[in-house]
């Protein structure tokens, strides 16, 4: 994860530096995105953090003239009245208010979450602690989304209790000082939380994702049936249990940690209150001031809660803030992605001297693979299991990092393009292929980067693909939900497979690459396709990898890998006369 950059804000000035950077990016996002609703947000706020200072001034007034009759106490009673009615209203309005901004927010944060993954390498997305983290984001979105309510939350906090202590002031000035200084425990405390919890954040999201899975695998229908079938399910629940209970080990050492703390600040904070009612019953204010000013503590007490409250989910989100910009901003954006235009013109590639070492292996796996392959011809990588075919098929796409070799595509060396412009040479058919329940025109459609295409061009994929009759049988055509997760019409597995072979038609990418692309197509259809294939293939560079020997009959070339060598090469007749490994392999078929 070497390409997402630690923004260092917990190395530099602690939590309260990095509640300060988030709060910021908060205030930034909610004005670009909904700042009519942040306005109305603040005036609220605003209103409702000088309201408690407004009652303890006319609750002392009421006071001093609840003697001289009705009328003289008629005005503040009512004014009285007022204010705690617009307390209420004002409490109303803050809470549908943050709400929408809160949703409006998340939906943004989501949107620019699964772009950035959208944009993200095939290298990145196979990097474990990057997946941890994408795992901690997407589950961070409600509190980053609700950021911005707590810091403005956390202002009118801080001035009601400043407020609180000006009209305390007037009736015990110690009182009124102790009013404010009951804040600073609860900064102190939740400061030290956060750093707690900043520690915990992507090792919890860590387990969590885990779990993710193994419940996935419980509830995705293709999982779901196959461990029914095995009567295998509750295997697999016990393996997300014990992922949870990882998880919440993690948790429960920060909360006990947590609760500590919370004991700590709350008895300090209740010492310095109790200072202040003293202040104002030693100060001789007469019942007047006594009343307003246990009011005006009590107030203080509710403030000075809702601040320490406010301050510590500053302080929580933070982390989880930074996080999020630092995944976002690893990411180019879309506006440097122009390379992700399909290159559909491709006359020669050739690779040279291409060798893969896993991590801890002690072979390479793919060891000088080099092959060149012009416009127009379809070539087969063969092998056994382990032979190295998927190793070089990943490694012509840049998806491994290679000890050494080059690709070149029309003479120019791909080592100097992004991975995005080196995959848009490509269209890669796999036997993990999707099956995505979109609607068939969705799903065929995402063969482009820009999803843009013709339903005459989306037919024309089809059929290709031979698969266009069966979509003209359906209810809705194109448009027709596919999958039963939602209620969509089923496929079968060879219908889904040539659905993902369609894809690649309409990708029209310069260069094929087809990883067993009818393995769960029947014989005649397999004939169809791969007729398809031959008829079609001047416009293309196609690379075959596959099992099945027929198949390999038509072939321009065919290349057999052992050991992460090619230990030989040559025509399917030519291969099968030299009695050498692609005989051993195919001899029974």
């Amino acid at each position: 994860m070497n390409d997402v950059p630690d923004d260092g804000d917990h190395h530099r000035g602690g939590a309260a530096w990095a509640a300060l950077r988030s709060s910021a990016f908060a205030i930034g996002q909610a004005w670009r995105w909904t700042p009519g609703w942040l306005i109305k947000l603040i005036i609220v706020q605003l209103l409702a953090a000088i309201t408690p200072a407004g009652q303890v001034v006319v609750v002392a007034w009421l006071v001093r003239v609840a003697a001289d009759g009705f009328a003289a106490y008629l005005l503040p009673l009512l004014l009285l009245c007022a204010l705690i009615g617009l307390s209420q209203v004002l409490g109303d309005l803050s809470r549908m208010t943050d709400q929408r901004i809160r949703n409006r927010l998340r939906r943004r944060y989501q949107d620019q979450l699964m772009r950035a993954i959208a944009r993200m390498s095939p290298q990145q997305l196979a990097d474990e602690q990057l997946s941890s983290l994408i795992q901690a984001c997407r589950g961070a979105l409600f509190d980053i989304g609700r950021l911005v309510v707590q810091v403005i939350t956390a202002v009118a906090a801080v001035i009601t209790a400043v407020s609180l202590c000006a009209s305390v002031w007037v009736i015990s000035p110690i009182a009124g000082i102790l009013v404010v200084a009951a804040l600073l425990p609860s900064l102190m405390i939740f400061g030290w939380q956060a750093a707690m919890q900043d520690r915990a954040f992507v090792p919890v999201a860590r387990w969590q994702r885990r779990t993710d899975y193994r419940v996935e695998q419980l509830i995705g229908q293709r999982s779901a049936t196959e461990l029914a079938t095995l009567g295998s399910g509750h295997q697999v629940a016990e393996l997300a249990d014990e992922g949870q209970q990882q998880a919440d080990r993690l948790i429960d050492r920060i909360l006990v940690l947590l609760t500590r703390g919370d004991l700590v600040g709350a008895a300090t904070t209740a010492g310095l209150l109790a200072a202040a009612l003293a202040g104002i019953l030693a100060g001789g204010a007469g019942g007047a001031g006594v009343s307003a000013g246990i009011l005006g503590v009590l107030a203080g007490l509710t403030a000075t809660r809702g601040a320490g409250f406010a301050y510590g989910d500053l302080m929580a989100i933070a982390p989880k803030v930074g996080a999020f910009r630092r995944l976002v901003g690893a990411v180019p954006g879309a506006a440097d992605r122009s390379d992700q235009q399909v290159v559909g013109d491709v006359a020669t590639m050739e690779a040279d001297d291409l060798t893969v070492t896993y991590p801890g292996a002690v072979h390479p796996a793919l060891d000088g693979f080099s092959i060149r392959v012009e416009r127009g011809r379809i070539i087969a990588l063969v092998g056994a299991n382990g032979a190295g075919k998927t190793t070089a098929v990943n490694a012509l796409l840049g998806t491994v990092d290679c000890d050494r070799g080059t690709v070149c595509i029309d003479g120019t060396d791909l080592a100097g393009t992004t991975s995005a412009g080196r995959l848009a040479h490509f269209g890669l058919l796999t036997q993990e292929f999707g099956r995505y329940e979109f609607t068939v025109d969705q799903s065929v459609r995402l063969g482009r980067p820009d999803g843009v295409a013709s339903e005459e061009e989306v037919w024309a994929a089809l059929d290709s693909a031979h698969l266009a009759d069966r979509i003209r049988e359906l209810p809705d055509g194109l448009h027709t939900q596919l999958g039963p997760q939602f209620g969509g019409v089923g496929l079968s597995g060879g219908q889904w497979q040539r659905l993902a072979l369609a894809r690649i038609y309409l990708r029209g990418a310069g260069i094929w690459v087809l990883d067993e692309p009818t393995s769960a197509i029947d014989a005649e259809a397999e004939q169809q396709i791969f007729a398809e294939l031959q008829r079609t293939k001047a416009d293309r560079i196609t690379i075959v990898v596959s099992h099945r020997a027929w198949t390999l009959k038509g072939m321009d070339r065919i290349y057999v890998l052992d050991g992460g060598r090619v230990v030989e090469q040559g025509g399917y007749e030519e291969l099968l006369a030299a009695r050498g490994r692609f005989a051993e392999i195919f001899s029974e078929q």
